[in-house]
């Protein structure tokens, strides 16, 4: 009989216990079991399809599902979201595939901008709504060239930024030590006598070795950004970043010669020309001792050498460290005016919840697993801060430049950077019907940009 009672308590106990556990959601549970098949029919789908260059569906996957699921569980308007990413492997073709999916009905909810595309973009994107977002938090929260590239000063709001990239300098520890460098140059001075010390010559007077993969044109990746992020550093101070390709001020002319320098034979300092291979290789291969470089190659030189090569990576040179001018490249994704609508549910405000999805994805503690997928310094200023302060992380340096990161006005980046190689390789060619005095080939790269505009 005693045993029957305790039989009955315990019945009675385990009831009220599980009544109370389903009644308050089932911790440590995010939901109670069968609660879905309990409540009625699942709630209706929706895909929201993002398009991209770059990235993978591996990248965006954690912050989907995480999305999917506050989605779910939000009682106001429970959603199954699904986010699709599709990347474009043709890079030179990206823009053209997007319009075709657009043209087709099968447009993408959210795409992917480069940085400078924004202003020939914007009467073709939808804006954040300001509901979500004021332009004073966007300011206290995201990198100022973030705010130049993305938003106006009457508050418009285009993109919320994930990353910025930011070039800087990759070198060789070994050839460092070898010449008793324990540290990397911090300015171009420095930089100079570090190169002249670097470059071995055979007995004919030919480079050996590099000491730096600079002053080239095609065969240095990103030269038209280093030469531009010379002119941002001898123009410090001045609004009109947007005129550096003019060109037409002392500071941007003596940023074009300085790079170049380092091609003439008859500088001390001499160590690139255009027979040298291509600059990533050159340094994968030992060939040169310094490259300058963005975050996204780290695991292109690892690959490369099968991570054999000792190298680290450090700030990029400034022409004064009081003084830090860096260059920013980066992609954001936007949501377009036009785009299907593909739910279940009929009312439902796809361009919204792209926006929904986007603020979320954007916020400090979600974008963390977008950064850490694809390896990138956050465009989060807090984030960023984090990061730089942990020496152990590969992003420290270039997310220590994302503070003082600039850009400059070029919607039509692929003309002008192939206007600016153009015109570093006909300053150093050898070959003498191509060759053009630096002033010549400033005045053709001049008149070439401007058209652009």
């Amino acid at each position: 009989m005693a045993k029957q009672r305790i039989f009955l308590i315990g019945a009675i106990i385990l009831f009220i216990f599980l009544v109370l556990w389903f009644t308050i959601g089932c911790p440590p549970f995010k939901k109670c079991p069968g609660t879905r098949l309990s409540t009625g029919p699942p709630p209706p789908r929706v895909i929201l399809k993002i398009v991209g260059p770059w990235d993978s569906e591996k990248d965006w996957e954690e912050i989907a599902d995480k999305f999917n699921e506050y989605k779910i569980n939000d009682q106001n308007e429970p959603l199954d979201v699904i986010v699709e990413y599709e990347t474009i492997s043709d890079q030179t073709n990206y823009e053209n595939a997007v319009k075709e999916m657009q043209f087709e009905g099968d447009g993408p909810n959210i795409y992917m901008l480069f940085n400078s595309w924004i202003p020939r973009y914007k009467e073709k994107l939808l804006p954040l709504p300001k509901e979500i977002m004021s332009l004073a938090q966007f300011e206290n929260t995201f990198a100022n060239v973030a705010v130049d590239d993305l938003t106006t000063p009457d508050g418009i709001i285009y993109a919320l930024p994930f990353y910025i990239d930011t070039p800087a300098l990759y070198y060789n520890k070994d050839r460092f030590f070898n010449e008793g460098f324990f540290r990397a140059p911090e300015t171009w001075d420095e930089f100079k006598n570090y190169v002249e010390r670097l470059t071995i010559f055979d007995k004919n007077g030919n480079i050996e070795k590099a000491g730096a993969a600079f002053g080239g044109g095609s065969n240095v990746n990103r030269s038209q950004d280093i030469i531009i992020l010379l002119a941002m550093q001898n123009n410090f101070g001045k609004d009109d970043l947007a005129s550096l390709v003019s060109f037409e001020n002392p500071g941007s002319i003596a940023a074009i010669k300085f790079y170049t320098d380092f091609a003439d034979p008859i500088k001390r300092f001499y160590t690139w020309n255009e027979d040298w291979m291509f600059s990533i290789d050159a340094f994968t291969q030992r060939k040169t001792a310094m490259m300058i470089n963005y975050s996204h190659h780290l695991d292109n030189v690892i690959s490369k050498t099968g991570d054999t090569l000792n190298f680290t990576i450090a700030p990029m040179p400034q022409l004064d460290k009081n003084y830090k001018v860096n260059y920013a490249s980066y992609w954001v994704p936007v949501v377009p005016k036009i785009a299907p609508c593909r739910s279940a549910a009929k009312k439902t405000d796809c361009y919204g919840l792209a926006w929904e999805f986007l603020n979320f994805a954007a916020s400090k503690e979600n974008v963390k697993l977008y950064l850490d997928s694809t390896n990138r310094a956050a465009a989060n200023l807090q984030l960023a801060q984090e990061q730089a302060s942990d020496f152990d992380d590969a992003r420290s340096v270039f997310a220590g430049q994302v503070f003082t990161a600039k850009s400059w006005d070029h919607p039509n980046d692929k003309k002008s950077d192939m206007v600016l190689i153009e015109m570093i390789n006909s300053m150093i060619t050898k070959d003498y019907n191509k060759k053009k005095t630096m002033q010549e080939a400033i005045d053709i790269a001049k008149a070439e940009i401007k058209s652009l505009n």
